[in-house]
């Protein structure tokens, strides 16, 4: 007797293994973009409620920010001096939290950062939000274990007209005049990133945030001045989309442009 339940007992598991193994296969050929994981599979089949709308806790709340107490313990790891002498710069944060989250990418750890800016001009503060990116196709989650740190280089943003998304003419004499017009006295950076929490985390998805780092123009310049900017092929060419900044809540074209045109 104690043989035939022992024997039931290891063909229930043997049952129940296969149809575990069948689903998460079945699970894996639907995905599209986002690589298989264990986790992730127990998370959709076993705790997402809403059938039709499935990862519904990624799209609804990976998203937004959360109360202070629920916020995410993450180092940034950035030197602001960066943003005042190169054109790439390294961003990272590192997860400092006691479990494994997820951050969306494009595939490299910077690829879906949101940058926003507040400009301080002539005593006034003019904020220039994040505007999306346009595109979500390709995006997925991936991990970050406990003490791991995601990052990279990218181009400076703040070589990049925030308004229109295009390289400065940073090899044009007019660049600084250019430079003060679209970004006055100094700027305020911040980054975002959204991240996904599994259905047991403590923590929530939520969108992570970091503080901001103050820039001086007037620093970037006087570096621009001593050639101390290392500049990537991507400025060798001009756009007029660069030479647009915001004035009382209206997009100009730079005067600066104008004149270039008449040369």
């Amino acid at each position: 007797m104690k043989k035939k339940i022992i024997i039931t007992f290891f063909l229930i598991l043997i049952i129940l293994a296969g149809m575990f193994s069948w689903k998460y296969l079945n699970w894996k050929k639907s995905l599209y973009e986002q690589p298989a994981s264990l986790d992730l599979f127990i998370a959709q089949s076993f705790f997402e409620k809403d059938e039709e709308r499935p990862w519904a806790e990624f799209w609804d709340n990976s998203w937004n920010k959360v109360t202070n107490e629920n916020e995410r313990t993450i180092e940034w790891i950035s030197n602001s001096k960066d943003f005042e002498k190169i054109d790439s710069i390294y961003l990272g944060f590192k997860n400092a939290t006691n479990e494994k989250f997820y951050y969306v990418t494009w595939g490299e750890p910077n690829s879906r950062i949101r940058i926003s800016y507040n400009v301080f001009k002539n005593g006034k503060i003019d904020s220039i939000p994040f505007e999306g990116f346009g595109c979500g196709t390709g995006i997925y989650i991936t991990p970050l274990e406990k003490g791991e740190v995601a990052g990279g280089k990218f181009l400076n943003p703040i070589l990049y007209n925030p308004y229109s998304g295009y390289p400065l003419p940073v090899k044009n004499e007019i660049f600084p005049k250019l430079f003060k017009e679209i970004y006055g006295d100094s700027i305020a950076i911040k980054f975002e990133q959204a991240t996904y929490s599994l259905p047991w985390n403590k923590i929530p998805s939520q969108m992570m945030e970091s503080k901001e780092i103050i820039i001086s123009t007037e620093k970037l310049i006087e570096n621009w001045k001593k050639s101390e900017l290392k500049l990537s092929k991507e400025f060798d060419k001009e756009y007029e989309n660069s030479y647009y900044f915001e004035e009382n809540g209206i997009y100009k074209l730079s005067s600066l442009f104008e004149k270039k045109q008449e040369k």
